[in-house]
């Protein structure tokens, strides 16, 4: 599948969103901004340089700039290096006096989350570019690119779609591949190979790749960071599977879960709770309402039913292409760089609705879906259940059903 994302629209586009909020020049060293602006898939140490009107640069290392230059949507693409001439920070002062805006505003993505790739500036690199521009404003402009990717282009969300499909493919053939004594690690592995197979170019998680638990791994108190091991799984155990592709730039995050057998009575009280949570999450994310009145009464919800003791109290993270993996998350309390609370939801929007619903000593699970919302409502873009998978075990498994 291919589609035509309007580059030069979309730029210009945040060019007014810098003229509005008084900057003349963005660097950007966000994995989002930079993934966003150039449509290239840049996994190093780099920076956009976005004047307010004019042509915009990306820098990269030199041993990824031909290849850059020969993939994003930019006609202006450096290198650099630890060679006299190509300093990363020489290139971006470079830059911005080649542009004229050495005493203008500067702007700059600082902040804090818990996405360890988010890109934020360093210190020195702060420091060092105050000291090279000492007649320039520096304003920070990290909000900018998170208000502006919140709402999804018609293409994106086409895109999205099809990186869903391709990741709830994956679980299909992880399902009909669950076995007493397979791995999580080679559950993990049939998984990349279907998703290699059907486009996927990246498992673009930091927490794994494609996470993979069973039995105890599965039900640690409101865990959810699961990366696969080469535990086997048993009878009689639940299976969180959590994947994860890239198409096209776009992100794809399915998690889903199956229990190896019947499950006991104390089992099945987990499922419901979970399922029931899972429900109440996607009938509460409606058009105009805010991601805190969510939390809220998706929250108030879970303590009436009794579940508060293994219910994580918060339902979601931003998704989007490459970078966007985090913010908005879905919580009560405000919390930089990570819950939006008073963002209320509009058409277009991705939220990825997650729940997790862990017991110890008994069982977890894990949901993770891309839900966008619509004029109307809202649609959930993978078409697995909510419902786990009930593995048949047969002779190997007691508990079978």
């Amino acid at each position: 599948m291919m589609t035509y994302i309007n580059f030069p629209r979309r730029i210009s586009n945040f060019q007014e969103e810098l003229k509005k909020a008084g900057v003349d020049v963005l660097v950007g060293t966000r994995l989002k901004t930079i993934t966003n602006l150039s449509g290239g898939f840049v996994p190093w140490r780099s920076c956009i340089v976005v004047p307010a009107e004019g042509e915009l640069q990306l820098i990269v290392p030199v041993l990824d700039a031909g290849r850059l230059a020969e993939e994003t949507w930019l006609d202006n693409v450096v290198g650099y290096g630890a060679l006299p001439g190509i300093d990363y920070l020489d290139l971006i002062a470079t830059r911005i006096n080649e542009l004229g805006l050495g005493k203008g505003t500067i702007g700059i993505e600082s902040g804090t989350t818990n996405y360890l790739p988010e890109g934020f500036i360093t210190l020195y690199e702060y420091e060092q570019l105050k000291e090279r521009f000492p007649g320039a404003g520096f304003k920070n402009a990290a909000e900018l690119m998170d208000r502006f990717t919140l709402v999804k282009e018609p293409e994106e969300i086409k895109l999205m779609r099809q990186a869903t499909a391709l990741v709830d493919t994956a679980h299909e053939e992880v399902r009909d591949v669950l076995r007493v004594g397979i791995s999580e690690k080679q559950i993990a592995g049939v998984a990349e190979s279907t998703m290699r197979e059907l486009g996927s170019q990246f498992a673009w998680t930091f927490t794994g790749g494609q996470e993979i638990a069973s039995g105890y791994r599965t039900w640690w108190f409101w865990g959810g960071c699961t990366p696969a091991t080469d535990k086997v799984v048993q009878c009689g155990e639940p299976v969180m599977i959590d994947l994860h592709g890239m198409y096209w730039l776009m992100l794809g995050d399915v998690a889903h879960n199956a229990i190896m057998g019947k499950p006991t009575p104390e089992q099945r009280e987990v499922i419901d709770a979970y399922v029931g949570t899972c429900y109440k999450v996607i009938e509460e994310m409606q058009p105009g309402k805010t991601l805190g009145d969510v939390a809220r009464n998706v929250n108030a919800f879970v303590q009436e039913k009794g579940w508060g003791d293994w219910v994580l109290p918060g339902f979601g993270h931003g998704i989007g292409h490459f970078g966007h993996e985090w913010y908005p998350c879905v919580g009560e309390h405000p919390s930089p760089g990570n819950n939006e609370p008073d963002y209320a939801v509009e058409p277009g929007y991705i939220q990825m609705v997650a729940v997790i619903c862990n017991k110890p000593g008994v069982a977890g699970f894990r949901l993770e879906r891309p839900l966008l919302i619509t004029e109307t409502g809202n649609e959930v873009l993978s078409r697995l259940p909510i419902e786990p998978w009930i593995i048949d075990c047969g002779r190997e498994c007691s508990q079978s059903p």
